[in-house]
């Protein structure tokens, strides 16, 4: 009887322990007052430390890359040491160094101009090629 009594309190003790209790519902956390900061390329370009995000891989014009972490020599001379990494900066945001491609330059001559330049350059009369003497 005694076990019964014991076992019985040890059980409706546990079921009200781990019972849920109806409180709130957690509130999604708040971010704080500050508005997220937006990225500029100047920041991004400054992290990155002089290497550039080329074709999906970091390359530094000294001749290392940058792989899983580490900095690799590829082409570098064999005494100099290694640049520092990329930023934490520049790695989350590689999109924003790579440079903007420009648009090619409006050619302002019309292709009848331009075929009209060149017969007359292949039309000139050029001077011919000096052999040397045989003396």
């Amino acid at each position: 009887m005694k076990r019964f009594l014991l076992f019985f309190a040890t059980l409706t003790s546990f079921t009200i322990v781990l019972h849920p209790s109806p409180t709130l519902a957690k509130s999604p956390k708040r971010n704080s007052s500050k508005s997220e900061k937006t990225v500029t390329s100047a920041e991004v370009s400054q992290d990155a430390h002089g290497w550039s995000y080329v074709k999906g891989e970091w390359v530094h014009p000294n001749g290392y890359k940058y792989v899983r972490g580490q900095v690799l020599r590829t082409t570098a001379k064999m005494g100099l040491p290694a640049p520092e990494p990329p930023g934490k900066l520049a790695l989350e945001n590689p999109q924003k160094l790579t440079p903007t491609t420009k648009p090619a330059p409006v050619a302002t001559k019309t292709e009848a101009e331009t075929k009209a330049e060149i017969r007359r350059k292949n039309l000139e009369t050029k001077p011919a090629p000096q052999t040397g003497s045989h003396m």
